[in-house]
């Protein structure tokens, strides 16, 4: 199943029970900031699950005319959403950092651990299984199969570096094709 399928409903469960900690907090008169923090993380999931929708839904045969397969693109929606996530956390990073208000402050590094979280966690469903099988390999002593493993992984994560880099290479050239239309 692809990853970003997985994620997204892994983050709609998570926003289903942030809601229900939210009713159950304000029943029982929780702390205004727990709830306002519970809420805040809500909208940030929310924001996350507006990037993963259009990548997912991207019409299927323009995806195809660039000739790559199903997995291929899979990845390279995957990596697209994972670098909007971190482009997005750098962003938040520079709003702290110039930051003097401190529950302005709680918020942005509210938003930055759920979608550092949100990150590790796809990295979880790509990698998850074989750095186990990893783990089961070099318990049972059985290093060459462990070695294997993580030659794939390697591999895999290769693959990612060619498609993270042509994705920033097609994204430059948009960007100077629209600057040329511009002057």
């Amino acid at each position: 199943m692809h990853k970003l399928i997985e994620l997204q409903k892994i983050i709609e469960e998570k926003i289903g029970s942030l809601k229900e900690e939210v009713e159950i907090g304000i029943n029982v008169k929780h702390n205004r900031l727990y709830i306002a923090d519970w809420r805040d993380e809500i909208e940030f999931l929310q924001w996350v699950l507006r990037i993963i929708q259009p990548l997912l839904s991207r019409d299927y045969d323009e995806q195809q005319s660039i000739g790559a397969t199903k997995k291929r693109l899979e990845m390279m929606q995957t990596i697209e959403f994972e670098n909007t996530l971190q482009e997005r956390v750098r962003e938040l990073n520079l709003k702290l950092k110039e930051c003097n208000n401190l529950r302005e402050s709680d918020i942005l590094i509210n938003e930055i651990d759920t979608l550092e979280s949100t990150l590790g966690r796809l990295s979880d469903l790509k990698y998850g299984d074989r750095v186990l099988a990893i783990e089961i390999a070099e318990a049972n002593n059985n290093y060459q199969h462990a070695i294997r493993l993580r030659k794939q992984i390697i591999k895999m994560q290769d693959t990612e570096s060619e498609i993270s880099a042509q994705c920033s290479y097609s994204k430059f050239k948009i960007h100077i094709l629209i600057e040329m239309r511009i002057l």
